[in-house]
């Protein structure tokens, strides 16, 4: 399965841009509104719906790239999605018309959602379940680093320049992913000829998986309440701090930090604690983080909750992917596919819930439910995966 691990490395640089450029994107036309409405003439509220046209389709296409990716192969798919997304971003940045560039928007989250969960089975399968996590967190990094990013670029072409040239930017961008990945597929394709499960008979099996649905539920919660609350801590920021945009997209970075710092240091906690309770460790992490920035408003502790933070998403997302990622060996898009497709319902529905919370109750209580929703997930956590553990230990004594 495993090249070696210099190949390797250099798979995971492309794979990281890409999943860089992708999550950048999605993050950084947010300060931009204003700017874009002004230079398309049209309100505010209507720019908006470029970020619904771009997520829609990005959640809805996840399911659709899993037998795309079994059949032509994993690499091939995302270089091909690549090369689309980063052409549609161009285009972006060239049309003036704000209906025409609408429909750019879908057709981009279209094509981006080809990035991430064909990226994961590709990590999957090369790398052996041993050193799968760490390879998964190192790639999150540059994920989660698009996400953080993402805001602070936007804020800053918005403040000094258009939208226009964002758009240029990262369908620019591309073209080195483009070249590393053509280069991978030529020196990888050929391994990932492997006759995979038919079609239908992929869905019997990982539905019918009990593992599967304990997986997918948790990301599914992990998505409700992290992403819930991440989304409310720069209206925190701003509502309770007085920040301006600008310093709370240069705090959201330092949640990078945290997550960068955490892919590296992940085999070594893997060794202490063991895969199975890596994501009990990420949620409690996370429950420090939230609980930080709600025992006291300050800078400080809303610097230090977005570090610990990007620790523990690090640590347990990374551990529920690669979970993920063994689901179905023989089907490995197929199984990440559920697996993005159940975080996206869970990241689309918890800023619903939390905000909600922060518009009828205000700031400090949307902090103190964030810091009882992570315990709780916590506990789901723990039980899970002890009585996981249970059941293998079991298994093999009877087997």
């Amino acid at each position: 399965m495993e090249r070696s691990p210099l190949g390797n490395q250099s798979m995971l640089w492309a794979l990281g841009l890409a999943g860089f450029l992708v999550n950048a994107d999605s993050r950084a036309i947010a300060p931009m509104l204003p700017d874009i409405a002004s230079s398309l003439h049209t309100t505010t509220s209507s720019a908006a719906l470029l970020v619904t046209a771009y997520s829609i389709p990005y959640g809805l296409f996840q399911l659709v790239y899993a037998p795309i990716a079994e059949k032509i192969g994993k690499m091939s798919t995302i270089l091909l999605a690549l090369c689309l997304f980063g052409l549609g971003t161009i285009f972006c940045g060239i049309i003036h018309v704000f209906s025409w560039l609408l429909v750019l928007r879908f057709i981009t989250g279209m094509f981006a959602a080809g990035i991430m969960p064909t990226t994961l089975a590709q990590i999957g399968d090369r790398f052996e379940i041993q050193r799968r996590p760490q390879a998964i967190a190192f790639f999150m990094s540059f994920s989660t680093s698009g996400q953080a990013m993402g805001i602070v670029i936007g804020g800053l072409v918005a403040q000094f320049f258009t939208y226009r040239i964002l758009f240029l930017v990262l369908g620019a961008a591309c073209i080195p992913g483009i070249l590393l990945l053509i280069r991978e597929r030529r020196e990888r394709e050929p391994l990932e000829r492997a006759q995979p499960t038919p079609f239908l008979q992929r869905y019997r099996m990982l539905l019918g998986n009990r593992r599967s649905w304990m997986i997918y539920g948790l990301v599914f919660c992990e998505g409700v309440i992290f992403y819930g609350g991440f989304t409310f801590l720069g209206a925190y920021g701003v509502s309770a701090l007085h920040l301006s945009y600008l310093v709370i997209g240069l705090l959201t970075a330092t949640y990078s930090v945290g997550g960068f710092v955490g892919s590296r240091t992940i085999t070594f906690v893997l060794k202490r604690l063991g895969t199975s309770m890596m994501p009990a460790f990420g949620a409690l992490l996370m429950i420090a983080g939230f609980g930080i920035i709600w025992s006291w408003a300050s800078v400080t502790t809303l610097t230090i909750g977005f570090i610990i933070l990007g620790f523990g998403y690090s640590y347990c997302h990374s551990t529920l992917q690669t979970f993920a990622t063994d689901l179905l060996p023989n089907g490995r898009a197929t199984a990440v596919s559920f697996f993005a497709f159940s975080l996206f319902l869970g990241s689309g529905l918890g800023p619903v819930l939390i905000g909600r919370i922060f518009d009828q109750f205000g700031s400090r209580a949307m902090l103190g439910s964030l810091t009882v929703g992570m315990f709780i997930f916590f506990l789901l956590c723990t039980v899970s995966f002890l009585r996981f553990r249970t059941a293998r230990d079991t298994a093999r004594k009877t087997g």
